[in-house]
């Protein structure tokens, strides 16, 4: 949320309240910072809040673990954008996961609108795991954990809603990004006009009520 403040002809300030959609960056740090980088600054340039731990936007409080933040964080969040790379990244609590993933299937559990971007060096893989998963002895030459294309099975299996995007550079998450959210806010606007449509229908049939009843 940012201020907006305004002086009207006699002098007096008004301040007005701006909400921005706040955007979680999730990923694993190192093998992705670049792309990290370049998507702050793409949110940033749309006028929206990102979200990045290394930028201490995530609050870590002394009685609760590191990892607990970043999904409470999540949920004050508006979209999270997942980035896929060929690491597993740090292992969470439940031993299922690595906290990356636990972000995402937190996010998908509160109905958080979610973006999720796969390298396309492990997205092109991630079909030969398929075929290949069962052969004992499978080594993917993408990742350095099969628990990755493991990850990937389990978001494919999820209900429909949840793009799923190879990228090779951060430009190709960019784009795609800039696309989506033209739409939804076009979108928005006819949703709008509609609405207001509508409001005009309801005025006039009461309109038409109160003079059915005048004249009876």
């Amino acid at each position: 949320m940012f201020f907006l403040v305004l002086a009207d002809a006699g002098g007096t300030f008004l301040i007005t309240f701006m909400a921005r959609p706040r955007v979680f960056i999730s990923s694993t740090y190192f093998d992705l910072r670049v792309v990290r980088a370049d998507l702050e600054r793409f949110v940033k340039e749309i006028g929206y809040e990102p979200v990045l731990f290394e930028r201490g936007h995530v609050p870590y409080g002394k009685d609760e673990a590191l990892e607990d933040s970043c999904y409470r964080e999540v949920s004050s969040c508006d979209i999270l954008i997942t980035l896929i790379g060929g690491k597993y990244g740090t292992q969470s609590r439940d031993e299922r996961h690595s906290i990356t993933q636990k972000e995402l299937k937190t996010a998908i559990e509160l109905g958080k609108q979610i973006y999720v971007f796969v390298e396309r060096s492990v997205h092109a893989e991630y079909r030969t795991y398929i075929a290949n998963k069962e052969v004992v002895g499978f080594k993917p030459s993408s990742v350095n954990d099969i628990r990755v294309f493991q990850f990937l099975e389990e978001i494919y299996s999820l209900p429909a809603g949840n793009p799923i995007e190879p990228f090779e550079i951060s430009e190709d998450v960019v784009h795609y990004l800039r696309e989506q959210w033209a739409g939804l806010f076009q979108r928005l606007l006819v949703e709008s006009a509609r609405q207001s449509e509508i409001n005009i229908i309801e005025g006039l049939q009461t309109t038409a009520s109160t003079l059915n009843q005048l004249v009876t």
